[in-house]
């Protein structure tokens, strides 16, 4: 499918700025309404899923609590799908293992459904790429068809981890989805020392549609409470840097609730 035709923007550089892991925080949630860009996906799960306002809010799908604290619970009684103290598995590893596909679509449908009460949601994606498991691929799209949200799938699956058995099946599904193929960019991997360079080199990227994602969150104690907030904090302070956001002028801006419509 080509979106950028569709939309006129063939040979454009088109950038969905996204925002990552809304309703974890309170500092997460306050860095959206700071840095002033639409777009961003909610863990419903998450504590502060309620307290986001946006006009391009996505459902940020959860499989998985990685950290000690805090943690998310799944809103169905999925066995598959909780720990022994009843949270989400703390791994990929664990949810791939354990997660029956029928559990996995209960617990997505209600996210979906509790998101709906919350806002307005314009799009899907995961946390932790955590339906990247082929049969669990399958409820994702099937969902994203069911709802009428475009989902987000990205043009390659190289860096994101994805075991080998899981890629033939993966990009078959990738090839039929009939969603647009976006270019995943993701900073979270590097240093915070390297965030402000990476935003930087952007300038560097040829026409396509590219989806940035970042994880910025303010310097407060709530924030820094979580085991990875220097990085959300280098997020935060490179998209409030002016030259970085002369480097995202230079691209056409485009937000799921665009793509939505177009679709």
């Amino acid at each position: 499918m080509d979106l950028l035709e569709r939309l006129g923007l063939g040979g454009r550089r088109v950038l969905i700025l996204h925002h990552d892991d809304l309703g974890l925080t309170h500092a997460q949630n306050a860095a959206y309404q700071a840095l002033g860009f639409p777009t961003g996906s909610v863990m419903v799960p998450g504590a502060w899923a309620s307290g986001v306002r946006g006009k391009d809010l996505g459902v940020h799908l959860v499989l998985t609590s990685e950290w000690p604290a805090p943690r998310m619970r799944p809103l169905t009684g999925g066995e598959s799908l909780r720990d022994e103290a009843g949270y989400f598995p703390s791994s990929l590893e664990v949810l791939w293992r354990r997660a029956r596909s029928e559990e996995v679509e209960r617990e997505l449908r209600a996210q979906i459904e509790a998101a709906r009460r919350l806002f307005s949601p314009t799009h899907l994606d995961t946390h932790q790429g955590a339906v990247l498991r082929p049969d669990l691929a399958k409820v994702y799209l099937r969902l994203a068809r069911e709802y009428r949200l475009p989902a987000l799938v990205p043009e390659s699956l190289e860096d994101l981890g994805v075991p080998p058995a899981f890629l033939p099946d993966l990009l078959r599904l990738m090839e039929e989805a009939p969603f647009p193929r976006v270019r995943f960019l993701d900073p979270y991997g590097l240093p915070p020392e390297g965030r402000l360079g990476f935003y930087l080199d952007l300038s560097r990227l040829g026409p396509g549609l590219y989806y940035l994602v970042h994880h910025s969150a303010l310097p407060t104690p709530e924030g820094r409470a979580l085991p990875d907030w220097p990085t959300r904090e280098a997020d935060y302070f490179a998209l409030s840097h002016p030259e970085v956001r002369r480097v995202l002028a230079e691209f056409h801006p485009l937000t799921w609730r665009q793509v939505k419509e177009a679709l």
